[in-house]
């Protein structure tokens, strides 16, 4: 199973690169998880035309908070999937995370605006970076996970 995984778009509106992005990944993806930090609405609007999973972030207007939960966990064949924006500093925000999260076997998260993969005591920890934001010389970026027999993944720099 291929899911493109997005994050901290930071749009008001639906820009022509946005859309060649899309076309570029979403398209054909059996999911598309958008971690929150979307900015607007519109941009839900435009993504719910994909296999679309997800939540609300910290800059996210009113109607964003009021349609999309700030976590949530998916199950992907085998796999429980934690799926949150996150919140704090780049330096504690993972064990954050793992209070949010039990039984999980992946914690897909943004906020930092910095791409991280990496196994740990059995937890897949994956965070795509920023599709338009990298932060501290982070490249903009976006994910995509193959959940399979085990869960991997990639990073991918636009």
């Amino acid at each position: 199973m291929r899911i493109v995984v997005m994050s901290d778009t930071h749009l008001d509106l639906v820009t022509d690169e946005f859309v060649m992005i899309c076309n570029r990944y979403c398209a054909g993806a059996d999911m598309v998880i958008h971690l929150g930090d979307w900015a607007r609405s519109p941009v839900l609007d435009f993504m719910e035309q994909y296999p679309l999973v997800a939540v609300s972030g910290n800059s996210d207007d009113r109607v964003l908070w009021n349609k999309l939960p700030p976590k949530r966990v998916i199950q992907v064949k085998d796999h429980r999937i934690g799926v949150t924006h996150g919140w704090g500093t780049v330096h504690d925000i993972r064990k954050k995370l793992l209070n949010e999260f039990e039984n999980v076997d992946a914690v897909l998260y943004g906020h930092t605006h910095q791409p991280l993969m990496f196994r740990e005591n059995g937890i897949f920890w994956f965070n795509p970076g920023s599709v338009f934001h990298g932060r501290q010389g982070a490249p903009s970026s976006l994910g995509v996970l193959y959940v399979e027999d085990r869960i991997h993944g990639e990073i991918i720099e636009l």
